[in-house]
């Protein structure tokens, strides 16, 4: 059930937001309303900016509709202010805001259609617990109602997600069978890191006196066993009741859910930021995996190998350089890929991030419901960009491709995108703090990890062969994402495809399937739709400038205004380039 007072502040904030923005209508006003009504919404905003979270979302249709209204209002606002006249930076700003109050508007329409218990969708609710609980500083009395009031909170928003999933099954849209025990286990596992996080240590209560301890001891048991445990229990039933279960389909992808063809394709396009239909990146997808197979073929070649594709898995699978025998081991191999990259880098950029950047290991509970790991962007609380590794059965995780993914996570990957913005401050801050646009995003993570290709880093023909194998995987994503959500391929068909086109093991193949046609529809197109949007516009500004051309130059023009939409940042990179847009 939604907290009323929840919804009511939300709707407080969400009426000021709008008043400051009607009232001002300039593109620093827009930015600051929008600055506004995202860190009302999104406790990891407030997280990145290091501002305490004072509650989470409802994740109800009312607050969807609410996003919706501000965002229409927004797209109004910059339609009067118009981008004839402005100059670069406030022209950035007029193309980031209206992608996103445009997403935000689409996602009210597509509501019922948009999952909200699956796996992937539950991650952010682990970033919390430690900026959010574990941090949390007790000084007074009214410190103790603030932290029981997030409790309470937090329980709001998983009885929301509740209500949810609920109202999804009225309407015909449940989890796929084949994807309801990870989503349960996922809850279970959820369930327990919160109800053990939220709990207080004593030594976190020493600026308390008898009473203020005793006043939370019994608020915080109450919160947790009368909402934050019901909460997540009323979840669970939802989806472990049989009727449910026997309701919940067989088959995967969005075409099958009413309207869900519809939603998809909206999915598509917020994620891609392109105009590109999925049945041109399912064709696209197709092709690059031929051409990829063929370069990979050619190096086993070169790598004296005479047998056939699955023959090399099997020496893959064998080979003792591929593998690590301890976390420890890992870092190093990571840390060793740096060292070789960190002397090139004034050559192809003219800036570089002032954070540090390391890799350290995912926490092991995480471990099992993650493919790989992630990057962790720099907070002021933990300011160094850092890359978690997934450390899990060591000596079944390849390290074929540790090149192309710390290229791709670190250096020059995320970590230079997103450091880099967080350090600029002529950005808005809206801008500066965001990380919105996942083509943006994940593209310029994989152009960056190519372009090792061009600075030698793929010498090593295993280095070689790992980046092929990872480019190819990203490519497939395009055939299968589209595939299962269009209804051409069936689940087993997909698994075919990426079983042929991939070096993944069966588990990681059935996780991933799963993560397209269950869990993240549309976005694992991201990669590789993006990393072509990014060679696009270079290709674009080399054939214009011809001799004049300087990829540092480029890559300032791409890195210069923070993660943009593509068809906002096309417009930047002519702007700055002095060229004509693509």
């Amino acid at each position: 059930m939604d907290d009323p007072g929840a919804v009511g502040s939300k709707t407080v904030v969400m009426n000021d937001a709008r008043g400051s923005l009607l009232s001002s209508p300039d593109t620093a006003a827009v930015a600051d309303a929008y600055l506004k009504f995202t860190l009302d919404t999104q406790p990891g905003l407030r997280i990145v900016r290091g501002e305490p979270v004072d509650g989470f979302p409802t994740y109800s249709e009312d607050e969807s509709q609410a996003r919706a209204a501000f965002a229409t209002d927004v797209l109004a606002a910059l339609a009067d202010i118009g981008e004839k006249g402005l100059d670069g930076r406030d022209a950035d700003t007029v193309g980031f805001v209206s992608e996103l109050a445009a997403q935000d508007v689409r996602a009210a329409t597509h509501y019922w259609a948009t999952p909200t218990a699956t796996p992937y969708q539950l991650f952010h609710f682990t970033t919390y617990s430690d900026p959010v609980f574990t941090r949390f500083g007790f000084e007074s009395a009214d410190s103790v109602d603030r932290y029981v009031g997030l409790v309470r909170s937090l329980a709001g928003s998983i009885a929301g997600i509740g209500a949810k999933v609920a109202g999804q099954a009225a309407r015909g849209f449940r989890i796929p069978k084949p994807a309801l025990p990870g989503a349960v286990t996922t809850i279970e596992n959820l369930r327990t890191h919160l109800l053990h996080s939220v709990r207080v240590d004593e030594e976190r209560l020493g600026r308390l006196d008898p009473g203020g301890r005793g006043k939370l001891d019994d608020a915080l048991d109450d919160a947790v066993k009368n909402d934050l445990g019901p909460a997540f229990n009323a979840l669970l039933a939802e989806l472990n009741d049989p009727e449910y279960r026997d309701a919940a389909p067989g088959a995967v992808g969005w075409v099958r859910y009413p309207h869900g063809d519809d939603a998809y394709r909206n999915f598509v396009a917020d994620y891609t930021t392109t105009d590109q239909s999925p049945e041109d990146l399912h064709e696209r997808g197709k092709a690059e995996c031929a051409g990829l197979a063929e370069r990979m073929s050619e190096l086993r070649g070169a790598l004296d190998f005479t047998g056939s594709e699955e023959d090399f898995r099997a020496r893959l699978a064998a080979e003792p350089r591929l593998f690590a025998a301890s976390p420890e081991e890992v870092e190093e191999r990571y840390i060793g890929y740096m060292r070789r990259l960190e002397p090139m880098l004034g050559q192809w950029f003219s800036r570089l991030p002032a954070t540090p950047y390391g890799v350290t290991r995912l926490n092991p509970a995480l471990e099992a419901s993650m493919t790989f790991g992630f990057y962790q962007p720099p907070t002021p609380a933990a300011p160094i960009g850092r890359y978690n590794y997934n450390a899990s059965d060591l000596s079944q995780r390849s390290l074929l491709t540790a090149g192309t993914l710390i290229y791709h996570e670190l250096a020059p990957g995320h970590h230079f995108h997103m450091a880099r913005q967080r350090e600029d401050d002529h950005l808005p801050p809206l801008r500066r703090d965001l990380i919105a646009f996942t083509a943006f995003t994940e593209g310029w993570a994989e152009y960056a990890a190519g372009l090792g290709w061009e600075m030698g880093l793929y010498d090593d023909p295993w280095d070689a062969y790992g980046r092929l194998a990872h480019e190819r995987f990203t490519a497939q994503r395009l055939v299968v994402d589209t595939g299962l959500n269009l209804g051409i391929m069936s689940l087993e068909k997909a698994r075919e495809f990426m079983r042929a086109n991939t070096i993944e093991s069966e588990v990681q193949i059935g996780t991933e399937l799963l993560r397209y046609s269950t869990d993240l529809p549309g976005q694992a197109l991201c990669y590789r739709a993006g990393y072509r949007e990014f060679l696009r516009l270079r290709e674009h500004s080399q054939s214009h400038l011809g001799s004049g051309f300087d990829v540092r130059e480029f890559h300032e023009a791409v890195l210069g205004g923070g993660a943009l939409p593509f068809r906002a940042l096309e417009r930047r990179v002519a702007r700055e380039q002095g060229i004509e847009s693509a």
